[in-house]
């Protein structure tokens, strides 16, 4: 199965392209970066160029693929600055990409949307037939994407999915990716390095937490499976909340363990300290895939510790 990872070099998607290509897949890795060199790991992967603008550009890399998986996305902080710019490649240009995969007949059509296209900050009982409310550019140009796949999928266009992914949790595929300012991975960091975690938000509020693992065998489950269900968006997580703070108490136990020092926990003189309860449903998912997702987090966080102590002290 030759399988189109767009962003297949980022912080999901190159441990994606790692993870299908070690189970015998044929992986297509698309960049919108020409200088871009490919990790020694993805060496067998083939490198193109995706130009989300050129819908000629987006068949021809489309030709001969079975399966897409779209990850190729502004950031947040990005679509923050240039809100126009997060509106021509996260929504204009994952619909482009469709145009182009139908054009091309490709069998499947993965999107990786986000949680927070149902409010910022996540609080409740969030389950798919929640309202999104999105309201961020970040959120509203995933929440736009997620339409145009939507519509396309209700026209038996194609098919496809949309996950709606919480907080993944694990290593890098390479120590200059750009994930080292996500919560856990920067705590992790600056436990090491500064020997202290920073909580600038409210150390209460609440985060669904999976591991990158799992993402992984759920995203293979679908290329396999194709399941395209009436309503086919899937919360993404593991349906087990922890605040910042538990995480920090977590890192800085670990750290304690391994290490035999406790880096300080710091707030910010701005936060707010309410509870913000947060209650990420999954069922839908784990009766698709059929079985509960763990949410160990201890060797996850040692892992990460491990690999920041090494690369980075």
């Amino acid at each position: 199965m030759n399988i189109l990872i767009t962003g297949g070099l980022g912080y999901v998607g190159g441990g994606l392209s790692k993870y299908l290509l070690k189970n015998r897949y044929q992986v297509i890795i698309g960049t919108s970066r020409k200088d871009l060199k490919i990790p020694n790991q993805l060496k067998k992967c083939s490198l193109v160029y995706n130009n989300f603008d050129s819908i000629s550009n987006l068949a021809d890399i489309c030709n001969g693929v079975d399966c897409v998986i779209h990850l190729a996305a502004l950031n947040s902080q990005k679509c923050q600055i240039s809100p126009e710019l997060a509106i021509k490649i996260n929504g204009i240009g994952t619909y482009n990409l469709i145009q182009s995969c139908i054009k091309k007949k490709v069998k499947y059509f993965l999107y990786f949307s986000t949680a927070h296209v149902y409010s910022s900050p996540l609080v409740g009982q969030l389950d798919e037939d929640t309202l999104p409310k999105p309201s961020s550019t970040y959120a509203i140009s995933h929440r736009l994407a997620e339409d145009f796949l939507l519509d396309s999928i209700y026209n038996q266009h194609i098919n496809g999915a949309i996950f709606r992914l919480s907080n993944s949790i694990g290593l890098p595929l390479i120590k200059e990716a750009n994930d080292w300012t996500l919560f856990i991975n920067d705590s992790c960091k600056k436990a090491v390095v500064e020997k202290v975690i920073v909580i600038n938000s409210n150390p209460n509020i609440q985060r669904d937490f999976i591991s990158i693992h799992n993402v992984f065998k759920i995203s293979e489950y679908f290329l396999s499976a194709q399941p395209t269900p009436d309503y086919p968006i899937f919360n993404v997580g593991s349906g087990t909340s922890y605040s910042l703070l538990n995480i920090a108490v977590i890192i800085a136990d670990r750290c304690e363990q391994l290490f035999s020092f406790r880096p300080n926990i710091i707030f910010s003189a701005n936060n707010h300290h309410e509870n913000i309860e947060l209650n990420y449903n999954v069922s839908k998912l784990t009766s698709q895939i059929g079985y509960r997702i763990n949410n160990i987090l201890n060797p996850l966080i040692d892992e990460i510790l491990f690999f920041c102590k090494e690369e980075f002290c």
